[in-house]
């Protein structure tokens, strides 16, 4: 999970003012750059793709009455204790749609796209910019939230869908 291709990124009280880049990338540009240069085989599942995914509290009142594993009731429990920054409206399933994406394709569109990292320290720093001298990748650019959600709450259950 990192990056933020054509939507806006997610440092909010950054110092230096950053709106490009998504946290993940920003605090280490440098090592995101050499992975993105490197020519590996790389899928970026941005804030493009996440920002599909909020966890809501449709979702909460879901998880709160079918949570009959260990693994669902830590969920539950840790988004009862964060329910003030669930009920924000700014909290997504960041890594856990990554994960899923990983393992179910269909859950995203993916492009291929030519990135690069913005090392520089300043205001786009950790910005995942197109460009055409930068690597080609592949990037989640959206994600279907409702088969996310209802994939995630049946393996948090121990059910397959």
């Amino acid at each position: 999970m990192g990056g933020a291709v054509d939507v806006a990124g997610n440092i909010h009280e950054s110092a230096i003012g950053n709106s490009a880049a998504e946290w993940n990338l920003y605090v280490d540009p440098y090592a995101a750059d050499v992975v993105v240069a490197s020519g590996a085989p790389i899928t970026f599942v941005p804030l493009d793709a996440t920002n599909h995914a909020p966890v809501t509290v449709k979702f909460y009142d879901r998880l709160a009455s079918d949570h009959k594993t260990p693994a669902a009731t830590f969920v539950f429990d840790l988004l009862t204790k964060n329910r003030s920054f669930l009920t924000s409206g700014g909290y997504y399933f960041w890594d856990p749609l990554s994960a899923a994406i990983l393992t179910n394709e269909g859950l995203a569109e993916i492009e291929v796209r030519t990135l690069a990292v913005i090392v520089d320290e300043g205001p786009e720093s950790g910005r995942t910019k197109p460009t055409s001298s930068g690597s080609e990748v592949r990037v989640a650019m959206s994600a279907d939230g409702a088969a996310f959600e209802d994939l995630f709450l049946a393996t948090l259950n121990g059910r397959s869908l």
